[in-house]
């Protein structure tokens, strides 16, 4: 079996990083951000079964949207047999997961449903290792298990944690962003996303106010929206200076959840933690940090907290409520360790010299998002790699408006160092994933769609065309128009709508293919063979489709009908193109003979 592609040639540094830990048995490759650690783990993993070194593997990763990213590049890109565990799955996903020869897992789903079984794993790989430290789920694992071989990957080593991750992992070794075969692949700017999850009383909240946005209509929802918003973005605490402030409208719609609101068990600040862990994990490797938040309130709770307040934390709150020269002053000096800005106190930072951003309110519009980024990641001097991190509540407006606005920052030209896999992933942590979750269940028209979630075919559309757009949903045309269907389960559009994936081998189709970046490629004719056959290799040479138009010729007796047929989402796997190209050589079945003609399915 061919493990790995010419793509995945590894480069020189990344061999050598590879022969390099399997001669310690017990190593930590240190290297930038954009590197490409992840294939180094892939490379040590198949050496390691090859040589019969190792026969079961465990690989942890620090959230479940990483835990997804690895999985997928390692079974996709390398070839190894790996299966995702993580909190979110289902149960018997869980437990078909801990059977694969290499596990990729949260460590946290290890402590909670495996702890007993760590001593089965002859090889542990413990991405972003820098985690493991403390009372850290990491560091408990690492407690636990007994496996010989251990590779430890990480963009940096916080000196005060350097003997732990020897100690727990093994021998460190850095490869310098200023390393020539390194430094050409290492962007200005590396960005991380931290999930901050609601606890059990926080999302019964979130719901409830969610459940009154449902149900509020014209001029209100988007008060109540507003409402949602404070709360996944800033915290409880933004939402109770509104309500108990000015009550108002906004109290008399939110009258029935005020003691949820209320409830002891409502952090004031859900992102606090997560905040922590940002400045604890890049500890020894920024000089100065500032956090955006939205809220006056937020920036001045952050500030008392006394982790924080060891920073010596500036305050720029906007000219009203301090001297924005003074405070720029302040935040200049070599003491003060973290800027906390206010919207309002945006203007007029020196940021250049700050080299760790974190982004705690995503704001709603993307647009704003673009601009504040734009002013901050301006490239400066090259002295070293720069972080930012953003902070966002899963499942919630805050994880939507920053996919939002990620997008549209990525193509506005503004680079966020964000690998493009972790975007994509960053999709089944947004509200999108309602829709998702749907179609895994069963494919579905978007009128039956809307009414399963019980929302409007208007709200419903925006989310299912960014599924579409991003290539986790598709579609096929039937009698009754456009049936959607999850790309990650297309086994039930063969159970459910056969009937239109028998492709007719007397007819003919001419079919003109886009390339993801939009370009309109040479068109290709013929019978079902020979269109599919031509389609694959272009699939393979291509990143994939955005788009597949065509026009099928079926022969009705002595008439010639031509039915066209627009396929305008992301298409990537060769299992989504079958289904495509099936569906559009069933023109026969989508529009019988007996029905006029000239009948066509467009876009």
């Amino acid at each position: 079996m061919k493990i790995f592609s010419s793509k995945l040639k590894p480069r020189d540094y990344q061999s050598e990083a590879v022969n390099w830990a399997l001669q310690h048995k017990r190593a930590v490759v240190c290297m930038p951000t954009g590197t490409g650690k992840t294939l180094i783990a892939g490379l040590w993993i198949r050496k390691l079964l090859d040589t019969g070194r190792a026969r079961k593997i465990l690989v942890l990763e620090p959230t479940r949207f990483m835990v997804e990213q690895t999985n997928r590049f390692l079974r996709e890109k390398c070839g190894l047999p790996s299966r995702p565990v993580h909190g979110s799955l289902p149960r018997s996903m869980i437990s078909r997961g801990f059977k694969a020869r290499i596990v990729v897992a949260t460590p946290e789903i290890i402590v909670a449903e495996a702890a007993e079984k760590i001593g089965e794993y002859d090889a542990v790989v413990v991405d972003e290792c820098h985690h493991t430290t403390g009372q850290d789920a990491y560091m408990k694992v690492m407690k636990q298990v007994t496996a010989e071989w251990r590779l430890g990957l990480t963009p940096f080593v916080p000196l005060k944690r350097r003997r732990e991750l020897e100690e727990s992992i093994g021998v460190i070794r850095c490869w310098s962003w200023s390393d020539p075969r390194v430094a050409k692949y290492i962007p200005a700017w590396v960005g991380e996303v931290y999930e901050a999850e609601f606890n059990e009383a926080e999302r019964r909240l979130y719901e409830a106010i969610e459940s009154i946005w449902m149900r509020v209509e014209g001029r209100y929802r988007p008060l109540v929206g507003n409402a949602l918003r404070w709360l996944a973005r800033d915290g409880a605490l933004s939402l109770r200076e509104t309500v108990g402030k000015k009550g108002g409208k906004l109290g008399e719609l939110l009258g029935g959840v005020k003691s949820l609101i209320w409830d002891e068990r409502v952090r004031p600040l859900h992102k606090l933690e997560s905040f922590k862990r940002v400045l604890r994990d890049y500890e020894g490797v920024y000089n100065k940090a500032i956090v955006f938040v939205d809220r006056v309130v937020v920036a001045e709770a952050i500030a008392r907290d006394p982790v924080i307040g060891e920073l010596n934390p500036v305050l720029l709150l906007g000219r009203r409520r301090v001297n924005p020269r003074e405070a720029v002053k302040r935040a200049g000096k070599p003491e003060s360790k973290l800027i906390i800005a206010t919207s309002a106190g945006e203007e007029g930072i020196d940021l250049p010299e700050a080299d760790l951003l974190v982004l705690w309110s995503n704001t709603a519009s993307p647009l704003r998002f673009v601009q504040r980024l734009g002013r901050v990641l301006r490239p400066g001097l090259r002295v070293k790699q720069k972080n930012v991190v953003f902070i966002a509540t899963p499942d919630t407006v805050d994880m939507d408006s920053l996919l939002d606005g990620v997008l549209l920052a990525e193509k506005s030209g503004v680079k966020l160092g964000l690998d493009p896999s972790v975007i994509e992933r960053m999709l089944s942590l947004s509200r999108r994933r309602r829709i998702l979750d749907a179609l895994e269940e069963k494919p579905m028209t978007i009128d039956l769609l809307a009414r399963y979630l019980e929302a409007s075919v208007e709200r419903v559309r925006p989310g299912l065309t960014w599924l579409l757009r991003n290539g986790f949903a598709g579609y096929i045309y039937t009698g009754f128009g456009r049936v959607y269907y999850s790309t990650g389960n297309v086994d039930l559009v063969y159970r459910d709508y056969g009937k239109y994936l028998s492709p007719d081998h007397s007819i003919e189709a001419t079919v003109v293919p886009y390339s993801v970046a939009g370009g309109r490629l040479r068109g290709v004719k013929g019978s079902y063979n020979t269109v599919l056959g031509r389609l694959q290799g272009l699939l393979g040479r291509e990143a994939g489709f955005s788009r597949l138009r065509f026009s099928v010729l079926v022969n009705c007796g002595s008439l010639i009908r031509m039915v066209n047929l627009d396929y305008r989402f992301l298409i990537e796997s060769e299992d989504v193109l079958l289904v495509t190209v099936k569906n559009a050589f069933s023109a026969r079945e989508i529009q019988p003979c007996t029905e006029g003609l000239l009948l066509e399915h467009a876009a």
